[in-house]
């Protein structure tokens, strides 16, 4: 009887241990959950203060396969996403200063001289021939200003996509024909003989009344710098991907330090600064050729030639 007893004790003994030590394994497996968590929290809240403040220095491996690791590495690219757009707005917030500024500075002139042969035409105190002539000048100015915001437009419509060049297989020889036309009264005025060289015409891919105008704004520029009883030379050349249309002119020529800089909104050469202008069409041109996947290439010599080499793709045969 007693060893039933003792058996029966044994067992509750064994029952105890057992409970206590399940008790303990679930109160350790609590602790190191929880501790667990805690420092994973932690973790997280160290990640997302580098995000918050943009340090992408995170204290954390992100070599290895883990959860933590993936949203480490989520998080650094979250920062540098950020960057690159906080880089890209200052640098889109500093080219629209820069052209206002220059817009502001282009027609600041132009604007002046209305105001002012308005005002003398209002006082009055002036001779028939005086007022002819503020007038004159009046029309000049609006002209001008006429023409920098019809440029401006068509700039900024082709930078944003709003107008969509359809460059298609078109004949170049009636581009070009049109281009000249164009100028003919400026070049007229100033004895400037605009000369082709002979070539068979050839289908391009290319928008004819885009590519027309960009074309006229290297022509007005040649005949603007050049002396009067001068010449304009264009020779087209086919070669195996693109065709290449040349304008060369024998005026002022442009600096090789300056051939990149022409192309530039609102840029002006050393040399172009006494004649009139607004450092549009060049920028103009360029951005013509370059939504039609071609380019326009410079080279000169200061006080001999000019020559504008366009290139626009061949079709495919």
């Amino acid at each position: 009887m007693a060893s039933v007893t003792f058996g029966s004790e044994g067992r509750k003994m064994a029952l105890t241990v057992t409970i206590v030590t399940a008790a303990m394994l679930c109160l350790l497996t609590v602790y190191f959950c929880n501790r667990y968590v805690r420092k994973t929290f932690d973790s997280i809240d160290q990640v997302l203060d580098s995000v918050l403040t943009k340090n992408a220095e995170l204290p954390f491996d992100k070599t290895t396969d883990s959860r933590l690791s993936k949203l480490t590495h989520k998080a650094m690219k979250i920062i540098h996403m950020n960057g690159m757009d906080i880089s890209q707005t200052r640098q889109e917030k500093e080219i629209i200063q820069s052209f206002l500024s220059d817009m502001s500075h282009q027609m600041k002139t132009p604007l002046s001289g209305v105001s002012m042969y308005t005002d003398l035409l209002l006082e009055g105190n002036i001779t028939a021939a005086e007022q002819q002539e503020f007038l004159s000048r009046i029309k000049a100015g609006t002209e001008k200003l006429q023409w920098m915001m019809d440029s401006l437009v068509k700039m900024s419509r082709l930078e944003v996509g709003a107008i969509e060049l359809s460059p298609v297989p078109t004949g170049i020889k009636q581009t070009i024909s049109d281009s000249i036309s164009g100028v003919y009264g400026a070049a007229v005025k100033k004895n400037i003989t605009i000369q082709t060289a002979y070539f068979e015409d050839i289908l391009l891919l290319h928008d004819r009344k885009w590519t027309c105008e960009a074309m006229t704004n290297i022509l007005e520029n040649a005949i603007k710098y050049s002396e009067p009883d001068n010449e304009i030379d264009i020779a087209v050349e086919s070669l195996p991907i693109y065709t290449k249309i040349s304008i060369t002119d024998y005026g002022i020529g442009i600096a090789p330090d300056e051939w990149n800089s022409i192309f530039k909104r609102f840029y002006r050469g050393q040399n172009a600064k006494t004649a009139d202008g607004a450092g549009l069409g060049l920028y103009l041109a360029s951005l013509i050729f370059q939504k039609q996947g071609g380019n326009i290439l410079v080279d000169s010599k200061p006080g001999q030639y000019t020559t504008f080499s366009m290139f626009l793709q061949n079709c495919k045969k």
